[in-house]
């Protein structure tokens, strides 16, 4: 009996490239892995909601119904999209301790951390739909972001972050 080989050869999973690159850095913490598991999570849910387009819920909102009238103007489901999509990258990298803020290209000013919730080291700079008016025409869309130290005088401080 000969065995089938692994449906996966050689697959590398996120996880896993997290955890060998961590290996060759023993000081560090883990919040950077962390981080970026947070900004997949959000990545995944994104490619949920471009998948389903008007049929998808975000979490926490209630399912639409079908047939159901929307709020969207015919034309702007790109801008729709683009909003609901920023919203799910601020509120899945908001609560982890991570961040000490985060910018998005579709926010006039940086998002802060939230009273209350663990501040990090951190900066997330992102447009969580890059591409969002090919949305109509179903076209190539993505998400593009940088993760950068936060200045020292933010981290000691605690204090909120500024677009300079």
């Amino acid at each position: 009996m000969q065995l089938l080989p692994h449906p996966l050869p050689h697959r590398y999973t996120l996880t896993q490239y997290l955890i060998d690159q961590r290996k060759r850095y023993p000081q560090a913490s883990g919040d950077f892995n962390a981080l970026m598991l947070d900004v997949a999570l959000a990545c995944k849910a994104i490619s949920r909601a471009v998948a389903f387009g008007k049929l998808v819920s975000m979490p926490g909102e209630p399912t639409p119904i079908a047939g159901a009238a929307t709020a969207v103007p015919a034309g702007d489901e790109g801008k729709a999209m683009s909003a609901l999509t920023n919203e799910c990258f601020t509120q899945m990298n908001s609560w982890g301790g991570h961040l000490a803020g985060m910018a998005s290209e579709d926010l006039e000013a940086p998002f802060q951390i939230p009273n209350g919730q663990p501040r990090g080291k951190y900066l997330l700079l992102f447009d969580p739909l890059d591409g969002s008016s090919n949305i109509d025409v179903n076209g190539t869309v993505g998400s593009i972001f940088s993760v950068l130290r936060a200045p020292d005088e933010v981290i000691k401080s605690g204090r909120d972050v500024v677009a300079e």
